[in-house]
């Protein structure tokens, strides 16, 4: 019985080691990966973890997070719980640059959101050297009533 088992791992392992290697992501659905952990993060309120990991759009991440930490301030005394997120689009601009928009709605605490319901904002985006990063918020061209469209060159 122990040399069927250890006969069957062994079989497994080469299988494994002539597996071809996982396709990699198109850079645009990295970028769409890429927002959606930021929302993930943004819906724990990290702020320090934002600024660090997914902002370069302030003068240093302590900055940037102390101004996340009032934003978030913000958002609680309004009632606000998470974000709930009805869709990402993502787009190369330039070979480390791209553009990301997002439709969503901010969810209270009491599972109704703030108004208005329905929002969008767009995201500009630079690959440095330790990945992506946001450089700006609110770079303008979307509307939540209109289908996101990725910006002409």
């Amino acid at each position: 019985m122990r040399t069927q088992a250890g006969l069957a791992l062994l079989m497994c392992l080469a299988g494994c080691e002539s597996a071809p290697p996982a396709p990699s992501l198109a850079p645009a659905k990295v970028v769409e990966q890429f927002m959606w952990d930021y929302t993930a993060t943004w819906n724990k309120h990290d702020a320090a973890g934002i600024a660090r990991d997914f902002y370069r759009t302030g003068p240093s991440v302590a900055e940037q997070t102390g101004s996340l930490k009032h934003t978030f301030a913000s958002l609680r005394a309004q009632g606000y719980d998470h974000s709930d997120i009805h869709e990402i689009k993502a787009c190369m601009t330039g070979a480390d640059a791209a553009w990301a928009g997002m439709k969503f709605s901010r969810m209270t605490s009491w599972g109704t959101p703030l108004p208005p319901k329905d929002r969008a904002s767009s995201y500009t985006l630079r690959k440095f050297a330790d990945g992506w990063r946001i450089t700006k918020v609110g770079a303008g061209g979307v509307s939540a009533d209109q289908p996101l469209v990725c910006p002409a060159d």
